[in-house]
C-alpha cells in the first residue's frame, strides 16, 4: 500500500484542480466531483448516512451561504470529501474518529447531538473540538473544507477567479494608466530623504 505524505497528497489535489479547471476552461469532459449535491445518499460512500449528515453540518458552519456565495455542502463538499476517503484509507478513519469526538464535544456541551444543536451552538461545539476535543482532527475537517470549496469552478466564477493552463498564455495586462501616476504624483512626499 503506497503511503501519503502530506506533500504527495497536496500535490494530488493541486492535480485534480489543475484537471477540474482544464475541463472547465476547455469545456471538455466532465469534472471530478459533480458540482451539485445528490439528493439521496450515494450507492458507496465511505461514510454512512449520519456522518454524511454531519459532515454537510460541519462544513455548512466552517464555509456557511453568505453574501451569494453557496455553503460548502452546496458546491459538493461533502462528495469531495467522500472521494479523498475512498482513496485514503486513513484520512477516512480519521475523519470517522474525528466525527465521533464532534458528536461527543456537543452532547457534554450541550447534551444534544450535532444535528440537533442551533447554529450558534454548533459553532461553539465546533470551537471546542479545535481547542480542546481532536485540534488535530479540526485543522484537517478545515483545510479539506476550504481545499472542496476552493477547487469547484462554480466557486471560481463567483470570486472572479480566471484559471490558466499552463499550456496557454495568461491573463493580459491592462494598459498602463499614466492618469493614475499624475494623481500620485500631485501628493505630498510620504517618505524623508536621508543622506
Amino acid at each position: 500500500m503506497k503511503k501519503w505524505t502530506r506533500r504527495k497528497f497536496l500535490e494530488t489535489s493541486v492535480g485534480g484542480s489543475v484537471l477540474v479547471g482544464s475541463a472547465a476552461v476547455a469545456g471538455v469532459g466532465s469534472p471530478l466531483v459533480r458540482l451539485v449535491p445528490q439528493e439521496k445518499e450515494p450507492s458507496s460512500s465511505e461514510f454512512d448516512s449520519h456522518q454524511r449528515k454531519l459532515l454537510r453540518a460541519a462544513m455548512d458552519e466552517i464555509i456557511p451561504a453568505r453574501d451569494g456565495m453557496p455553503a460548502a455542502s452546496e458546491v459538493a463538499g461533502v462528495e469531495y470529501l467522500d472521494r479523498l476517503a475512498r482513496q485514503i484509507p486513513k484520512l477516512k478513519r480519521e475523519f470517522q474518529k474525528g466525527l465521533a469526538a464532534l458528536e461527543d464535544a456537543s452532547r457534554k456541551r450541550f447534551q444534544k447531538n450535532f444535528l440537533r444543536l442551533s447554529r450558534a451552538e454548533r459553532v461553539e461545539a465546533l470551537t471546542e473540538l479545535e481547542k480542546r476535543a481532536a485540534p488535530k482532527f479540526f485543522s484537517t475537517l478545515r483545510d479539506s473544507v476550504y481545499e472542496a470549496y476552493y477547487i469547484q469552478p462554480q466557486v471560481w466564477k463567483l470570486i472572479d477567479y480566471e484559471f490558466y493552463p499552463t499550456n496557454r498564455p495568461g491573463p493580459h495586462m491592462k494598459p498602463f494608466d499614466e492618469a493614475v501616476l499624475a494623481q500620485v504624483r500631485k501628493m505630498p512626499k510620504l517618505y524623508r530623504e536621508v543622506e
